[in-house]
């Protein structure tokens, strides 16, 4: 997505999402990397309410599982995530 580079308007449409939970996971992390402060807290912080578990693989090499409002709430609050 990065060398995409699509339009705001796209991935709030990621965000809003709500039949395909990898889709909205993406659209709120793309939107965590390349948007204001602002924004990420304008659209991700509706986000809380999705209790949908996420399957996460760690660094190492181990899956776990994560629900959605977590995601967001590391998205947030956190100075990285997903390294």
């Amino acid at each position: 997505m990065l060398q995409i580079q699509p339009e705001k308007d796209i991935v709030v449409e990621f965000i809003k999402n709500e039949e395909f939970k990898y889709v909205r996971a993406l659209g709120a992390f793309y939107m965590r990397l390349t948007g204001s402060s602002l924004d990420s807290y304008k659209y991700l912080e509706p986000l809380y309410n999705d209790n949908r578990k996420l399957r996460r693989q760690s660094r190492q090499a181990q899956f776990e599982l994560v629900h959605m409002d977590e995601f967001i709430d590391e998205l947030l609050r956190e100075e990285r995530v997903c390294f």
